[in-house]
C-alpha cells in the first residue's frame, strides 16, 4: 500500500509537469523525450542491479507499456491542455478503475460484486459531474468533447495496461525476480515504440505538408523550461512513480491499485491551484469526492 501512495503523489507532481509541458511541445514529442529518459535511467538501473530484459515476461509488459503508455499517455498528454490537470486526472484515474476491473472479470473472470458496480456506477456519476461543462469552469469548451474523447483513452489504456501488468507479474519464470524498476523499464521500452513511430510520422507530416499549426514557437528561455518540464516530468511519471505502481501491482490487485492511484485528482487540487491558477468550480469538486469515493469503495469490495 505503501507504494501505490507513493506512486499517486508521484502522479500528482507529473501530472501539473505534464500540463505545463502540453502547451509548449505536441503529446508524441513530450511522451517520445520522458520517455526516452526514463528508458535510459530505468535501464541503467535495470541493467545494473534489476531483471534487466529477463524474467520471462518481457513480451507481456512490453505489449503493457504499448497500451498503458503508447495509448493512455498519448490520449493523456492530449487532453491536459483542453481539460485542465485536474479533471484530466479525475476522468482517467477514476476511469481507469472500473474499466481495469471490467477487463479483469472478462479476461481474467474475476467476477464483479454487486458492491463493485454499485461503485462503479457512483465513479461515472461523480466523473459526469464534475467534467460537464459550465459558465464558470476554466475547461477549453470549444474542444470539450475532444478532451472527453482523450480522456476516455488514456483511461482504457491506463485501465487495460495494469491488468497486462498484473498477468505479466504473473507469468515471472519461477525463481527470477523481476522488481518494480526493471517492470517499468520493460513496459517503457513498449511506451518509447509507440512514441517514436507517431514522432517518425509527425515529422514526415511536417516536412511534407509544412509547419502544423499547432505548433509553438521555441525561444532559448522557453527551451530550458521545456527540458526541466521533461526531466520532472520524466522521474515523477514514468521513471519513480511508474516503478512504486509497478511495486504495488507485484502485491495487490490492479483495481486497488487503480484505487489508491484514483486519489491523485485531490492530491492535485492544491497543486492545480498554485500552478495553473485553477478555481475548481463546488460541483466540480463534489464530482470529484464522489468519483473517488466510489473509488475507494471499489477498493474494499475487491
Amino acid at each position: 500500500m505503501t507504494a501505490a501512495i507513493l506512486a499517486t503523489i508521484l502522479f500528482s507532481l507529473s501530472a501539473v509537469s505534464g500540463k505545463r509541458l502540453s502547451h509548449y511541445i505536441s503529446g508524441v514529442e513530450a511522451n517520445f523525450w520522458r520517455f526516452l529518459l526514463s528508458a535510459f535511467l530505468l535501464g541503467i538501473y535495470a541493467h545494473s542491479f534489476g531483471a534487466g530484459l529477463g524474467g520471462g515476461a518481457l513480451g507481456v509488459f512490453f505489449i503493457s507499456g504499448i497500451v498503458g503508455f503508447g495509448v493512455g499517455d498519448y490520449g493523456l498528454f492530449r487532453a491536459y491542455p483542453i481539460l485542465g490537470s485536474r479533471l484530466t486526472m479525475v476522468m482517467t484515474q477514476c476511469l481507469a478503475a472500473p474499466i481495469a476491473a471490467a477487463f479483469e472479470w472478462l479476461w481474467l473472470e474475476n467476477g464483479l460484486s454487486f458492491g463493485q458496480v454499485l461503485a462503479a456506477t457512483a465513479i461515472l456519476a461523480g466523473v459526469a459531474l464534475a467534467l460537464a461543462p459550465s459558465e464558470t469552469t476554466q475547461v477549453d469548451k470549444k474542444h470539450w468533447k475532444a478532451g472527453i474523447m482523450w480522456g476516455l483513452m488514456s483511461a482504457s489504456g491506463q485501465g487495460i495496461g495494469a491488468v497486462l501488468s498484473r498477468k505479466a507479474v504473473s507469468m515471472v519464470e519461477p525463481g527470477a525476480t523481476v522488481d518494480g524498476l526493471s517492470q517499468a523499464y520493460q513496459r517503457i521500452l513498449g511506451g518509447l515504440t509507440v512514441m517514436a513511430v507517431l514522432l517518425v510520422f509527425r515529422k514526415i507530416k511536417i516536412r511534407n505538408n509544412g509547419p502544423i499549426q499547432t505548433e509553438v514557437a521555441l525561444t532559448p528561455a522557453t527551451v530550458k523550461l521545456v527540458a526541466a518540464l521533461i526531466v520532472a516530468n520524466a522521474l515523477c511519471g514514468p521513471t519513480l512513480g511508474v516503478g512504486a505502481y509497478q511495486w504495488a501491482l507485484t502485491g495487490l490487485p490492479a483495481g486497488i491499485v487503480l484505487s489508491v492511484v484514483a486519489l491523485s485528482p485531490l492530491v492535485i487540487i492544491p497543486l492545480a491551484m498554485k500552478f495553473e491558477g485553477e478555481r475548481p468550480t463546488v460541483r466540480s469538486l463534489i464530482g470529484s469526492v464522489i468519483a473517488v469515493g466510489g473509488v475507494i469503495v471499489m477498493t474494499n469490495q475487491v
